[in-house]
Formats: C-alpha cells, structure tokens, sequence
C-alpha cells in the first residue's frame, strides 16, 4: 500500500471535517481529507438543502462564536461565487415558565446584536399562518436566516482543493496507530501525519473506542418534514422559528428549493445503536408529535408532509460538543458530539480543531467542551 505524509489528516468530510481542512489549508498546512463515503453523502448530518442559522444562544460559548460563524460563511460565499446565507430573521417562541426566552434574547444583549420584542398577538398578526396563545413569550433576532446547507459544504471543498488539500473518498479508517508521526491505516492504504484529527460524526464511538476514548454519545435519527402551504405563497416572507414548550421543541425553516413547502423538524429523534441501523428505524410517533405542533401552532400549514427526510445527531448528555485532544496522544484532535449545534458553528470549529491539531492556542475558550466534563477525561472504563 502507498505510504503518505502529510501535517495533518483529517478523518470525516462532513461539514466540521471540510471546515477544518479549509483552515489548515489557510495557514499552509499539507492536509488529507479523508470520507468513507462519497463527498456530500446523505448517511449522516451534514447533508440537505438547509440549516439555520442565528446569533441568540443560550449558551454565552457558543453565542461567542457566531459573529466569526457569519462573517465566514459570507467570506467563502464570495469566495466561490454563491450565496450562502439568506436573511429571514429567527422567532423564538416559548411557554412558560420563559427561561428559554430570557437566556436567548439576553444573550443578544449582552453581544450588542439587535433584539426585537414583539408581543404573541402582534406575530399571528404579521404572520398569520402562526398562533400562540398569550402565555407565550417571543423576541426575534433579525440577522438569523437560512443557510445552503448542500452548497456550504461544497464551498469547503471545493476551497481546500483550490488551497493545496488532498480528497480521498469511499476510504474507510481501519485504524489509528498512536505515535510521533501518527499511523492511519485505510482500506486503500497507509498514511503518516504530524496530527489527525477526527471529526466522525456518527461514527465517533467506533473509533474512538479502540483509542481507548469512550465519551457518552447518543445517536439519534431525525425526521425532517416538508409541509405544504395552505395558501401558496404565503409563507414566502416567514422568518425560521424555533419553539420550545414543555410540549414540544420544534424548529422551522423556509425552502428555497421546494416551492410551496416549509420544512419542520423537532429537535428530539430516535435513539439507534449506531448509525448502520438507521435504515431499520422506525419514526412515526416523530412525524405525529410534529404534526400535532402544526395543529396547534402553525396553522397555514397543511400537517401532512410532501417529504420526509432523515438527519443524524450525535448527542452529549449535557448537550455540548467535544472538541479536545486525547488525553494521552496531543497530536489526536477529537471534534464530535455536536448535539445538533454544528452545522452553523462550523467555520469557529474548524479554526478550533486546526489549532489544537497545529499546537496553536485555542481562538475560543473550549473549556465548556473538553472531555475533562466525563469520568477520567473521557477514558474508556477499565473492564473489571
């Protein structure tokens, strides 16, 4: 088998993979991407036509990050000539008792982002299609919008080709010999890097295990509906939303590429085994839960779905990513468990997981999402 040497390997070519390698690439490091399927494939969470994107967070770590998150995405929009990102604005709506509400419109104020505070009644009268009831609570945060998921991800690749990267797809990790350099065997060859670093996704426990790294994650499967307008058209100026009740947590969001259709999703799916099980899960009660939201709250929509697609998310227990190196082995960067945060965080993810694999100092402070949070940094247990 061919032998390779490169700075850096790059293990996973979803979004936080490709972003990664776009900024390793910026600072002039020799970098192998590495995907086991085909680019842009539809197995894990980086796929689709869509993500949201916003500025309100509850979480002030994450909240930091977005103003470099914008600031990318319109960068490398230019940079290969499509627009990424479209301006809608976010409604955020939530039940009692509103805590939700408070951290999220806080977290505009305190990063000095325009916040607007209409009432429930002054939105289903914008927007008729919606309907909340007066105990509900709603700020709006106007720069939040629509990101091309599809064309996103494609933008990373195709800049890291163009800045010297190296793709290799349909290339399976077999395995990730520890060492100054690093081994990474594949099922096509043989690879040496100063550092790898692995963004896996779905797949994060199958190969961290035998690294001896077992933090908890949960793979869950979305269903993600598209729902037809009543009226068509009328939901062509609709802002994204996000609602949370102790009923329902759902998100929605505007097609640009379905005519006449909104895409709904709640941020909870089904608990699988591993991410090969998918195709054998069954999410019914899902699309029912979410269709009773559109009963109840969102009206000017028709709550039987024209599409259904599926989406993976990789969970933490406390709902915050990973991005660390091996507790034992620096020169292995491990960013996973994205909790169905990092799509839109990518861009800050990517420049955190090139300086951890560079031995620069973090842009961020990641203390929120070192494996220090687990049980001996995240170790796998010791059989007794």
């Amino acid at each position: 088998m061919a032998h390779h040497d490169y700075d850096c390997v790059v293990v996973g070519a979803g979004v936080e993979g490709s972003a990664t390698g776009y900024h390793l690439t910026i600072t002039g490091h020799k970098t192998l991407l590495l995907e086991q399927f085909t680019l842009g494939h539809s197995k894990g969470s980086s796929h689709g036509q869509s993500r949201m994107i916003r500025y309100t967070y509850r979480q002030i770590h994450y909240a930091n990050m977005m103003p470099e998150c914008f600031q990318t995405w319109e960068r490398l929009g230019g940079e290969v000539g499509t627009e990424l990102y479209r301006k809608t604005g976010l409604l955020a709506v939530n039940g009692p008792p509103h805590q939700d509400y408070t951290l999220r419109s806080e977290s505009l104020r305190v990063m000095g982002k325009p916040c607007e505070l209409p009432t429930v009644g002054e939105i289903c009268q914008r927007h008729p299609g919606f309907s909340f009831g007066p105990e509900h609570k709603a700020f709006v945060d106007p720069n939040g919008g629509v990101l091309r998921a599809d064309s996103c991800l494609h933008a990373l690749q195709t800049m890291f080709l163009k800045q010297g990267g190296v793709v290799k797809e349909n290339e399976e990790v077999l395995e990730i010999v520890p060492g100054d350099p690093v081994l990474i065997v594949t099922s096509k060859g043989r690879y040496t890097a100063k550092s790898v670093v692995l963004t896996p996704g779905a797949w994060a426990s199958k190969m961290l295990r035998p690294l001896g790294i077992d933090p908890p994650l949960k793979v869950t499967q979305l269903k993600v509906c598209y729902c037809p307008e009543r009226q068509p058209g009328a939901f062509g100026n609709y802002p994204c939303f996000y609602y949370l009740s102790e009923k329902y947590e759902t998100c929605g969001l505007p097609c640009d590429d379905h005519s006449g259709l909104f895409k709904v999703y709640n941020d909870h799916g089904d608990e699988l085994q591993g991410p090969d099980q998918q195709n054998q899960a069954q999410h019914s009660h899902q699309i029912e839960t979410l269709m009773s939201f559109i009963r109840e709250h969102v009206p000017g929509l028709i709550p039987e779905p024209s599409l259904v697609e599926k989406c993976l998310y990789t969970s933490t227990p406390d709902k915050d990513i990973i991005l660390d190196m091996h507790p034992d082995h620096p020169n292995i960067v491990i960013g996973c468990g994205f909790s169905g945060h990092g799509f839109k965080l990518a861009p800050a993810v990517g420049r955190i997981l090139s300086e951890l694999a560079t031995g620069t100092t973090p842009s961020y402070d990641i203390s929120p999402m070192s494996l220090k949070r687990f049980p001996n940094n995240g170790r796998l247990a010791a059989k007794v």
